[in-house]
């Protein structure tokens, strides 16, 4: 896996919907160094004309298959498809010997997007997903600062990202959308699935986690569309989320307590570090009032500009395969956030605890329920 590579990585784009034509855009107008479009997959008649007329010397392919058939073509596939063929079409690439870039989702369930991660290493190719959100300067700063130990021991995280407000129009505007039988969930698989890979980057995987998920609450369906989520860490840090699609206006602030004060990322976008004079440890040993108040000062961190959050995981996923460069999040992350979306789901069908790692196998026969049951409505 990421072996040097002689010239550009020569990709091929599985499908040509709304975030794959960004894509197409973007590797043909040389936004990415160190790749070229060799390839688009396209089913559709539409997107066939456009690939025509507006890609010039790239490939078109029909299908998976006949991109297969001319695997000579290119080195790696970057699939943007409905993520309930994520991983069907992406063990059809690393069986062909082609690395793999992934949206998000990794796939429908954790235990076959592990299965994948098992079988690019047996044909020593490269999976790596597309966590773009990673790029986002307030959550680096916010990285950098737990990592600094700035807060002290954490204790406390809480995230209210319920800016995700969805009508009927976009619930409807494709048939597999919101539905177990055709995206195997809701909120907490799709518009959520970049902020649960952000948890588990900023302060790791926890021990178990018990989850409240409403079903339908505010849609006429039967996927979730609010969810809140408390997660067991060891020791004594704890975390919770609480997110949702059917509320407005929305917030989007994350809280992070330490026992040298807060740390708090507002609409992604500002970062303020609350400090303590002295660590609350320290305050307890030595204060000698009743109610003592341990002072405290607020102030806002500046943050880079970090545009081209795209186009620098892509030149990372690149640089990967020509250089050996550490890929900023390969498989396994893919499959982690993907996990606590399984066990949230699986917690709040049993009214028990999930423990880490979730058991895949009792997931898939509960999903299968639910497609059962949705397919009956």
């Amino acid at each position: 896996m990421g072996q040097k590579q002689e010239g550009k990585v020569r990709a091929v784009l599985i499908g040509f919907g709304g975030m794959g034509r960004q894509y197409a855009q973007m590797i043909r107008d040389n936004e990415v160094s160190g790749m070229v479009l060799a390839g688009v997959c396209c089913r559709n008649k539409e997107g066939q004309k456009i690939l025509h007329e507006e890609y010039p010397g790239v490939s078109l392919y029909t299908d998976v298959e006949d991109a297969l058939a001319h695997k000579e073509e290119f080195d790696a596939a970057i699939i943007v498809t409905p993520h309930t063929s994520h991983v069907e079409i992406g063990r059809a690439m690393v069986r062909a010997g082609k690395h793999i870039l992934v949206d998000k989702p990794a796939g429908v369930d954790s235990l076959s997007v592990g299965e994948l991660i098992d079988e690019a290493k047996e044909n020593q190719v490269s999976f790596a997903m597309i966590f773009n959100v990673r790029m986002n300067p307030a959550f680096q700063k916010a990285k950098e600062l737990l990592q600094a130990g700035v807060l002290g021991r954490v204790t406390r995280a809480v995230w209210i990202c319920n800016t995700w407000y969805r009508t009927p129009a976009y619930h409807h505007s494709a048939p597999w959308r919101s539905s177990w039988n055709g995206e195997c969930g809701g909120l907490l698989m799709n518009q959520n699935q970049h902020y649960l890979d952000i948890w588990q980057w900023l302060f790791g995987m926890p021990e178990e986690i018990f989850a409240v998920v409403d079903y339908g609450k505010y849609n006429d369906f039967a996927v979730d569309d609010s969810a809140d989520l408390l997660f067991f860490y060891p020791g004594d840090f704890r975390g919770t989320m609480i997110t949702a699609s059917g509320e407005n206006p929305g917030v989007n602030r994350l809280d992070i307590w330490g026992t040298k004060g807060r740390l708090s990322v507002e609409d992604a976008q500002r970062v303020f570090l609350d400090e303590n004079e002295m660590s609350t440890e320290e305050f307890a040993r030595t204060n000698q009032e009743v109610y003592g108040a341990l002072n405290h000062r607020e102030r806002e961190i500046p943050l880079e500009e970090n545009a081209l959050a795209y186009q620098k995981y892509f030149q990372n996923f690149a640089a990967h395969l020509r250089e050996g460069a550490p890929l900023y999040a390969d498989g396994r992350e893919g499959q982690k956030s993907l996990e606590l979306a399984n066990a949230a789901y699986l917690s709040s069908w049993t009214g028990s605890r999930q423990a880490f790692p979730v058991d895949g196998v009792l997931y898939r026969e509960f999903l299968k329920k639910q497609q059962e049951k949705e397919a009956r409505l």
